[in-house]
């Protein structure tokens, strides 16, 4: 189980550049199941023209998976849990700045021709109004701005990043010549790494990873920069936690079961995903992402009966739901306090292989910290 930390803190002198900032490439569905789409085809097509989202790298497939994923958070315009027509859901995706979204979901997916984009739209007028801002308002924003920078270099959504980022390189366009000197990175009092920032390389990210860290008592890294300008910086720690030792206190909980691991070519084997609310509160908008393992298909109608099912029900609704070739992606309404919930769902097994299952996790949309990840499991096929 893998867990990262960040913490990032700006040094107080004006004009600063977040020297560490950085895109994530975010990998996201590169296909929605016919059996679940809200879009049609020929709209989705349309609206991907209009956008322009070729321009910048984004497939029909990615920029649809956008615009449904925006349409069923905002319920299409509408208030939560109402139902929409098709023709209610066309206006609310044409009303959209479509060209502004696919520039943002192009940033997101870590595309050069969506960045060209955005800096040659947005430059011009970000530099202005950086200009227009006073000194101490501007350190300010930029200390909220990076303290709030997650472990990836993005702040949770694809919005609040393109925002974030629209901000500091405004704020450090006029900055970024002046800062020369020299940068010591000391790592537990002793020196580790030693950095001298020129006109040449002051504009670039500069990245140091320490991985013999391995100690009873926490490290400590520590910066050091003399010269002129400022500086931010981004420490990242990264670590794993055997499966045994699973936090007991999760505020979502998931676990996969297998019925069994051990099967032949063409068979199906039944797996039961038990999602749990442990909070005292209910837990809205709750993604849940099943992982399908290499060399195996899930039976979505499986899926489509939960769905039907579940209808009405207050807790565990499941809205919609899409698949990859790597996973299942559930959208649930709510989970009430202490709710569980279990879906079955059945794999067919393609063809001989040994492998470990993908990440199975639990997560609330809107805080995507609150989450569980499910531990994998090994399965083998045999002819």
């Amino acid at each position: 189980m893998d867990t990262s930390s960040a913490n990032i803190v700006p040094t107080e002198d004006s004009g600063g550049k977040d020297r560490a900032a950085s895109v994530s490439k975010v990998a996201v569905e590169t296909e929605v199941g016919p059996e679940s789409r809200l879009l049609p085809e020929m709209l989705g097509e349309e609206l991907w023209r209009t956008a322009g989202a070729e321009s910048v790298e984004v497939s029909k497939a990615e920029f649809s998976h956008a615009l449904e994923t925006i349409g069923a958070r905002d319920n299409f315009g509408l208030e939560p849990r109402k139902q929409t027509s098709e023709r209610q859901r066309e206006t609310f995706w044409r009303a959209l700045h479509l060209e502004e979204l696919a520039i943002a979901r192009g940033c997101a997916l870590g595309r050069e021709s969506a960045w060209r984009h955005f800096l040659a739209q947005y430059q011009d007028k970000l530099t202005r109004a950086a200009v227009e801002m006073t000194r101490s308002a501007a350190r300010k924003a930029l200390n909220y701005l990076a303290s709030k920078k997650d472990a990836n270099g993005t702040w949770g959504t694809t919005q609040a990043t393109i925002m974030a980022l629209r901000a500091l390189l405004t704020a450090t366009e006029k900055s970024a010549a002046d800062v020369q000197g020299t940068v010591m990175v000391l790592v537990n009092g002793k020196p580790a790494e030693k950095l001298e920032l020129t006109a040449e390389n002051n504009d670039l990210l500069h990245q140091f990873v320490f991985k013999d860290l391995e100690q009873p008592a926490p490290s400590t890294v520590e910066l050091r920069f003399e010269g002129k300008g400022a500086l931010a910086y981004q420490v990242v720690g990264q670590y794993f936690l055997p499966w045994d030792e699973k936090p007991g206190t999760e505020a979502l909980s998931i676990d996969v079961s297998y019925e069994r691991t051990r099967l032949a070519q063409d068979d199906l084997a039944t797996a039961t995903a038990t999602i749990k609310n442990n909070l005292s509160k209910t837990a809205k908008m709750v993604m849940v992402d099943l992982g399908i393992p290499p060399g195996f298909d899930l039976l979505s109608e499986d899926l489509q009966d939960y769905q039907g099912k579940s209808a009405k029900m207050n807790s565990g609704h499941l809205s919609k739901f899409s698949l990859t070739a790597t996973q299942a992606i559930l959208y649930f309404d709510a989970f009430a306090p202490g709710d569980t919930v279990k879906v079955k769902f059945r794999l067919r097994a393609k063809y001989p292989i040994r492998v470990r299952t993908f990440q199975s996790r639990v997560y609330e949309y809107y805080d995507p910290e609150v989450a569980s990840a499910a531990r994998p499991v090994q399965l083998e096929v045999h002819r």
